[in-house]
């Protein structure tokens, strides 16, 4: 194959984070007793999630610190008289039973197997992500997994993809896979490897980072691979 080392994101690329996300977040509001509005309380939260995690991304705040956080800013936004704390723990043990697999995920996956090494790199929270991989069935399919809470850094971070390689047995052609601009493919521009973006929704693209290919569906991997 064309690359020996395929690194692959997990959230929107292997795994479709926003039906599980959405899920969490409608069960979490329902056991505190919220049975209303349930669609609009979730734009909110989405708005000021998505803020907490572009931070994050950029290393302005921890992961332990967005855990909650963005719970306290809901609730403040929303006056809804609920603890920040409980609720995320709440969210986090429905999120992580999420685990929904793409189209093509797992025909990709195990059509790959034996033919390149083959790592999961994620932002995601390490108690989150953990059960979803192994709920997803894939899990025999990868080397390693590397979350960035445990790593120390986010993508697109470079020390990220150092503490990564430090990990990775030697490789001569890397690739990196992902649905993500900021942390995906920047982050394989800042490593020095190629990248693909995955962008099944034919997103314009909103930063000036150029990939080095692009699909619209997993199974387009293989033209790019050399199967």
């Amino acid at each position: 194959m064309k690359y020996d080392l395929l690194i692959f994101d997990l959230d929107g690329t292997l795994l479709d984070f926003a039906k599980a996300e959405k899920r969490a977040f409608y069960l979490t509001l329902k056991e505190n007793g919220v049975e209303k509005d349930l669609a609009n309380l979730h734009n909110i939260y989405q708005r000021i999630n998505h803020k907490y995690w572009i931070s994050f991304e950029k290393g302005e705040i921890s992961a332990q610190k967005l855990r909650s956080a963005r719970f306290a800013d809901f609730f403040a936004a929303t006056d809804l008289p609920l603890v920040a704390e409980q609720v995320s723990g709440q969210y986090l043990g429905f999120l992580a039973e999420g685990s929904y697999l793409l189209p093509g995920a797992e025909k990709l996956i195990r059509a790959i197997k034996g033919k390149a090494d083959m790592v999961l790199a994620t932002n995601g929270l390490a108690d989150v992500q953990y059960p979803r991989i192994a709920k997803s069935g894939l899990s025999d399919c990868f080397s390693d997994i590397f979350i960035s809470e445990e790593l120390g850094f986010p993508k697109p971070d470079i020390r990220y993809f150092e503490a990564m390689f430090e990990k990775l047995p030697y490789f001569e052609n890397g690739l990196i896979i992902g649905d993500n601009l900021a942390s995906d493919i920047l982050g394989g521009s800042n490593a020095g490897i190629d990248s693909c973006w995955f962008n099944p929704h034919k997103k314009e693209k909103t930063l000036p980072i150029s990939p080095t290919y692009e699909i619209s569906e997993l199974s387009q991997l293989w033209d790019i691979l050399g199967k």
